[in-house]
């Protein structure tokens, strides 16, 4: 499929949009509801993983990885349906939102949030929506795993911006805000990008998930340069956030050897502020916080890596191997060998 194809295609009803679409107008009516009901095809609804209300077995609680993104695959990207029923559910995943024609609105939290053509929305794991889409309004969903955002953005994640402190924050913080928006309006450079994210998660050709990360990082980085002083958070960003921001950020940068005497001398704080600020921030003591950034990157090496387990165990900075394998297993119930072979599909 070529640009222009995709473009014009965007605009047709696929066959799960028919369908959501006639749910809709049977909605209307108690008559025609009953009746659309009734004559219900569940053996269709649940191998397309359509989600009906009315039946609690097809509304999973929480959208994991797996029913997004295929073994291995960092970033994904898919039109949401029009005609959808709006449910409120969360993710294990960033989700970046973007309208690419018309408007929606979403339910975040219980707050009402109005989007139109242009807006870019992020939104970060575990956070309650839903979205409305009841016209035919044109929106790209652009999920992206945790690991993607903490391991291949890593030089980006760690510059001083109000995004990177936003994913940062997102990722480790205890009190975190649900999303951010960008109003990037009519803005070709950011609507051709998220095209082509589109356009190569469809083809899958060569290098196509290189293709579709380096495009996020400029659609990124694109936001940041031209609309950052516009950018809408649902509270402020408080000086303090900003120190915290950068006390786990320097924690995340030198996590393979770190101790809480080196965080207290590099901000200038006493040991005892500097295990009280973390505690704050995070929800968890300096120990706790330090073994999640390393449990988390090796996820990521498990997964995404060849890697032995001792060189994962050493990677991650953790010297004794064999303390490495007991503290992975005390977090995830399984050894780092059992986990990698859980989470990688063979040919």
């Amino acid at each position: 499929m070529d640009m222009n194809t995709l473009q014009k295609k965007l605009y047709d009803l696929n066959n799960e949009e028919l369908f959501y679409q006639k749910y809709y107008y049977a909605k209307q009516q108690e008559y025609s509801y009953q009746k659309f009901l009734a004559t219900l095809d569940m053996d269709y609804v649940l191998k397309n993983n359509i989600i009906i209300p009315e039946y609690p077995e097809t509304v999973p609680p929480v959208y994991e990885d797996y029913w997004i993104f295929d073994a291995g695959q960092p970033i994904s990207a898919l039109k949401h349906n029009c005609y959808t029923p709006a449910i409120e559910h969360s993710h294990t995943f960033f989700e970046l939102t973007y309208v690419y024609d018309g408007t929606c609105e979403q339910e975040i939290n219980e707050q009402s949030v109005h989007m139109r053509t242009g807006d870019f929305l992020v939104m970060p794991p575990g956070v309650k929506h839903s979205i409305s889409v009841f016209d035919q309004s044109i929106i790209i969903q652009i999920p992206v795993k945790k690991a993607t955002l903490e391991n291949i953005f890593f030089n980006f994640l760690h510059s001083d911006n109000i995004l990177s402190m936003f994913f940062i924050n997102s990722i480790y913080a205890q009190h975190v805000n649900d999303y951010i928006i960008f109003h990037s309006g009519d803005d070709f450079h950011i609507r051709t990008a998220v095209s082509y994210i589109l356009l190569e998660n469809i083809n899958r050709e060569k290098y196509w998930q290189n293709i579709m990360v380096n495009t996020a990082m400029n659609i990124f980085v694109l936001l940041l340069r031209n609309y950052e002083k516009s950018v809408e958070l649902p509270s402020i960003v408080k000086k303090t956030d900003i120190q915290r921001f950068g006390l786990i950020r320097f924690i995340q940068e030198n996590y393979t050897d770190i101790s809480l005497d080196k965080i207290a001398e590099k901000f200038h704080y006493t040991p005892e502020y500097t295990s009280k600020l973390i505690k704050e921030t995070t929800g968890m003591n300096f120990k706790q916080i330090l073994q999640k950034i390393r449990i988390d990157r090796a996820e990521y090496l498990l997964t995404e890596s060849n890697l032995t387990v001792l060189n994962i165990s050493l990677q991650v900075g953790y010297e004794n191997v064999e303390h490495f394998i007991r503290t992975f297993k005390k977090v995830h119930g399984m050894t780092p060998s059992a986990y990698r072979k859980k989470h990688i599909k063979t040919p």
